[in-house]
């Protein structure tokens, strides 16, 4: 595979090709800066979105190019605007549209218009695992302090001690609670785990090889239940859309329980002994939330606002200062907090995007676009089974990893359709 080829676009003496240049610099250093902090990498997403519109309206090197089955996007953008005005605090609900949705669909818009070549793909996916290697590092650091991550286990409240005493330690690193630093490494490791099997050349598979391993082990450390549970999908989808030989990992999981009895085996075991209070607040919450959504069904309680819509419907928590931010299931929130048809109209979105990428794997002559089209297809299948317990979407890192990985991964089909135009 190779991932040093050259550009072959000459420089432009209008001066087109520098701003573009200056785009994409800009958004390579978001890209790096996605997971690492939920503020800091809109210093250069905003003039690189801000650059990437003026390019367009004086007609320079960028074109506006709409991706394919855009319109189930555009529907859920426009409910979720209008939602807004419908719930508790309407200031609150835009602001939060401006800053999150709009800015998502604008992200993924300037990456699948902006990056076109493949030394371009491949630098923004260099920018993405510079990014992972970061947390990673940061990550193994923070769990080697046993007591400050102990203490924070104590004030997030992110296990039960009673059900689970010897358990002191979860890693999260730079993303907000292990959940959603397990959502994010499921990306990373769709992707990564496409490239590293499609590698060809030693040495740069040795070297995926290695930093997958790391991702894998962080994701071990995290605890997250959801999160290993959605690693099966990962191991599914190479099943059936790589090597069928995959299906025998399956058969390590009771080898492993029957043998290994630590702390990730009784986390993982919890989940079915109907004994556990996340899984007994996850129920009570999705009834709270079909209450909001009976009565709410056309725009939902406002986007971003559930929180506040919350209180409402609680049947469950009684303790009084406990805010409840999401339902705990996309599948929930979204027709909540936006109406039925918007939120049926995000979750065609999200699933249009593991739609696409299998078409470019199927289809793609080039090794990257198939990698890319493997991995895109690994992701959606993994966030969509970790989104079933949990709204790991809610996080705007998690979010804009995700529909900037979806973007890079549905840009690589351009060259299809530019085949199948001739």
């Amino acid at each position: 595979m190779d991932f040093i080829s050259e550009d072959k676009m000459g420089k432009s003496s209008s001066g087109g090709l520098c701003a573009k240049q200056h785009i994409l610099y800009l958004l390579y250093i978001t890209l790096f800066l996605l997971p690492l902090n939920p503020f800091l990498f809109y210093v250069p997403l905003l003039p690189a979105v801000i650059l990437w519109l003026v390019n367009w309206r004086k007609k320079g090197e960028v074109t506006m190019t709409l991706p394919p089955l855009w319109q189930p996007g555009a529907v859920f953008l426009a409910a979720a605007f209008l939602s807004g005005f419908v719930s508790k605090n309407t200031g609150f609900s835009l602001m939060n549209w401006a800053l999150q949705p709009l800015m998502y669909a604008l992200v993924y818009l300037l990456i699948y218009t902006t990056v076109s070549s493949e030394r371009e793909k491949e630098k923004a996916l260099y920018a993405f695992l510079a990014g992972a290697v970061v947390t990673v590092v940061y990550g193994f650091f923070q769990y080697a302090n046993a007591a400050g991550m102990a203490a924070d286990m104590e004030a997030q409240s992110w296990v039960d001690p009673e059900r689970f005493p010897l358990l002191r330690r979860r890693m999260y690193s730079t993303l907000e609670n292990p959940n959603l630093f397990g959502a994010y490494l499921l990306m990373m490791i769709s992707i990564l785990t496409a490239f590293t099997l499609r590698e060809k050349a030693v040495k740069r598979k040795t070297i995926f090889g290695v930093i997958l391993f790391a991702l894998l082990l962080c994701l071990a450390l995290t605890y997250s239940r959801g999160a290993w549970v959605s690693l099966a999908a990962i191991v599914l989808g190479l099943t059936l859309f790589y090597d069928k030989r995959f299906g025998l990992l399956f058969l390590l999981v009771p080898v492993v329980l029957a043998f290994y009895h630590g702390q990730i085996v009784e986390r993982f075991l919890s989940l079915f002994s109907g004994e556990d209070t996340s899984v007994d607040l996850r129920f009570a919450l999705w009834e709270s939330t079909l209450a909001m959504i009976e009565e709410h069904p056309l725009l939902g309680v406002g986007w971003g606002t559930y929180f506040l819509a919350y209180p409402d419907y609680n049947f469950f928590i009684q303790e009084e200062g406990v805010l409840i931010f999401h339902a705990h299931s996309m599948y929930l929130n979204m027709p909540a907090e936006v109406g039925i048809p918007g939120g049926l109209a995000f979750l065609t979105a999200f699933f249009a995007q593991g739609l696409l990428s299998w078409k470019i794997y199927r289809h793609s002559s080039d090794s990257f676009s198939k990698s890319m089209g493997l991995g895109g297809l690994l992701m959606v299948m993994a966030l969509g089974v970790i989104s079933i317990g949990d709204h790991v979407l809610f996080s705007r890192s998690v979010s804009f990893c995700f529909w900037s990985l979806s973007a890079l991964c549905v840009s690589c089909g351009k060259e299809i359709k530019d085949k199948e135009c001739r």
